[in-house]
Parts: structure tokens; sequence; C-alpha cells
């Protein structure tokens, strides 16, 4: 880290449309960012720009020491009613931070931003700009794919690079030649704590006194929630009776639940629907165990730290950032992704040792207070800030 402090105050310019419009990894990332930024380095100051909030949205409170500024944009919902663009996925995110970007401009342009913090390969041409013109630096924070033709054209000249985990850190440079520094994401650990089982809610999620599997995420196809709905038959023929609860929802929700009907085990499934981060600690402890069934574009894994912090064991398939989030053996079990089979026996191994349960939750937690505070994330940038305004370009090659 480097020992550069800037002698006055500087502003930072946490850019991402989403922050404001939607709930999310990226977006919790922001917000948990601003907040500590502001409450442990006075001389950092913060606005979060992000898109016009739609009608009962309700962001967090970051606190009085960092602005919120909003612009409208046009969203890739809206764009994808267009017949032309409804299957263009990647074509109308880009387009939904262009519009976004022409409209926040003026303000980048005021506002002299010493840094400009981005999340997303969509937001580098809008930033480039800025940096041209004003002298800005930026830094490219990296949470997962999306990349967009030429966009190589574009990361050409960023001043830095932090991903959230080795896992997207690896991705990042393979496409863009840039390998950026590793800052994990982070949690709030004192939300997310053990405390006692609610009687009341683990009746309602196992009312015949069935084991818990829970489910924390977006229902869509990738997150792979199918293969936990596939395992049930499995575990049933071993005399394991387990009701897996599925909190979230997503356009895979219905086929999900005629998976569950054609395979019998509707009885055995729970949606919850979305459950509000302050009640989620409940879920977790009324669980026994927390699974993540991700077979694609999964760079780190918050439901599971989060898990893990309320000393739950994990289970979840081998596959990107999990491999980081997870210690195989030690805080949970991994398995091969898309493997029902070995889902099943994992999650059986499991269900029948309440001990190693326990073993494995109390110390994922202590895994999770080493690795992944909102503190210790906000040091990590901090100092990638400080090295920016040193004028130093780090880690990067052509």
């Amino acid at each position: 880290m480097t020992s550069f402090t800037p002698e006055h105050p500087f502003k930072v310019a946490l850019y991402n449309v989403t922050t404001t419009t939607k709930t999310g990894g990226v977006e919790s990332f922001v917000w948990e960012l601003a907040r500590q930024l502001a409450a442990r380095y006075p001389n950092c100051r913060v606005d979060i720009i992000g898109g016009k909030s739609p009608v009962g949205f309700h962001h967090p409170d970051p606190g009085p020491q960092v602005r919120i500024i909003t612009r409208p944009f046009i969203s890739r919902e809206t764009l994808r009613h267009l017949p032309l663009l409804s299957r263009l996925y990647g074509l109308t995110k880009l387009l939904e931070r262009l519009s976004f970007g022409v409209v926040a401009l003026p303000l980048l342009w005021r506002e002299r931003y010493a840094i400009i913090h981005i999340q997303k390969p969509y937001d580098l041409p809008i930033a480039r700009l800025i940096q041209k013109v004003h002298g800005s630096k930026v830094l490219f924070g990296c949470h997962g794919k999306d990349f967009f033709p030429l966009d190589r054209l574009f990361s050409r000249g960023i001043d830095g690079a932090i991903s959230c985990s080795h896992y997207n850190a690896e991705t990042v440079e393979e496409h863009y030649g840039i390998l950026p520094i590793v800052v994990n994401n982070g949690i709030d650990v004192e939300l997310f704590t053990p405390r006692p089982v609610r009687p009341d809610l683990r009746t309602r999620l196992a009312p015949q006194g069935e084991g818990v599997v829970l489910f924390v995420g977006r229902l869509v196809r990738w997150k792979g929630a199918q293969y936990l709905i596939e395992a049930l038959p499995r575990l049933n023929a071993r005399g394991l009776q387990v009701r897996a609860v599925l909190a979230g929802e997503g356009t895979y929700r219905e086929e999900l639940e005629l998976l569950a009907t054609h395979l019998g085990v509707a009885g055995q499934v729970l949606f919850l629907g979305n459950i509000p981060n302050q009640e989620l600690p409940d879920y977790y402890a009324a669980a026994d165990i927390v699974v993540g069934t991700s077979f694609a574009n999964e760079t780190f894994g918050i439901a599971l730290c989060e898990a893990a912090a309320c000393e739950r064991p994990i289970v979840a398939s081998e596959f990107g950032g999990f491999k980081e989030v997870v210690r195989d053996g030690e805080t949970g079990l991994l398995y091969q992704p898309q493997d029902v089979a070995e889902l099943a026996e994992k999650l059986e191994r499991l269900l029948c040792n309440v001990v190693l349960r326990q073993q494995m939750g109390q110390a994922g937690r202590a895994f999770v207070l080493a690795n992944f505070t909102w503190e210790g994330v906000a040091e990590r940038v901090y100092h990638q800030y400080c090295k920016l305004l040193e004028r130093k370009f780090f880690n990067t090659y052509s």
C-alpha cells in the first residue's frame, strides 16, 4: 500500500446508473463503499451519481456526507420493447448506459472530479472522455464481464482497475490486458451475525421438522436453483426429508415451479420471493445449509458470505468466485457445477452431521471477519485512490 496521502480534499464520483435504480451486489458495493469512505476519510468527498429512481424505489442512506445525484436515462427494459432490440441484451445495456452518460456529462464536466470510479465496462467511453478533457483519474471497477465490441479501445489509458475476485481479475486481464488489484466485496458483519432460530419462522419453512436448505439469489437459469430441486428426489430416496427454500425472484421462477411439479417435489419447495436485507439473517439462522448453485457469471458470492457470517455451513458449486468465498472442507463443501448427484451427496453429508455443520459455520464466520468486512474494502479502495492521485500507473501492460 502507498504511504502517499493527498494534502487537500479530493472529490470522487461513484458513477453507476443502477446504484439508485436497482438492488444487487454491485449496487450494495457502491452504497457501502460510499458510507465507509465518508466516515473514515474526511479528505475524500464522495458523490454517488446514478439514474433517476423509479417510483416506489427506496435506496439506502449512506450518511449526510455523501451527495446523491440522479439523472434520467432510457432503461434497458424500455429499449427491449423495440422490435429490433428485444433480444439484444448486451446492446441494450450499453445503450442504457450511454443514454445516462449523455445526460450526466454536463455534471461530470462541471464538477471536475479527481477520480471517476466506474463499475461496468459500458461506462468506459464517458469516463475516458472526461479523463481526456479534465484529467480526472479513471478507476475501473470490475464485477463481471459485460464486454462489448470495441471496448478495448476505451480501456487503453485508464489509470487503474480493481476486481472483486481473483477469478474476475483473470477474466479482465485476459480480455483487456489489464491486471486489476483484487478488492473483494464486503458484507455488514454486524447485521449478518449468528442469532437464535425463530421458532415461528423455522416452523413456516419446515412444518414437518424437515431439514432446510436455503438458496438466496435471483431466479435466473445460470444461478442453478434447478439443480437443488433435482437433488430432492435423490435425498428422498436416502430417507432424508428436506425442504428447498428459495429466497429471490426472477424470470426463471415459472420454470422452477414446473420442474418441482414434474419431479413430484412441489410440496418440498418453498418460494419466498424477495426478502428484505434486514430480514435475511433470520432466514439464514433458520436454515441448516445454504447453497450456491451457479454455473456461469458468478464473480464473487455475496449471499454465501452473508450465510457464513451467520455461521451457516455452505454447499457450493466449484465455480468462479465461489471458490474464493468457500474453503472446501473447512467452511463448506464444493461440488462440480451442474452435477446433481454430487450436490445431493454433499448435502446428505452435512444434513447427517450436526457437529460438522457447527464447526463449518464457526470457521465460516472467522473467515469472513478476516477477509470480507466493508472497513477492509474501503481501506483498500482508498489506498488505490491515493495511488492514482500520486500519478502511479499500476499493473497495466500492452
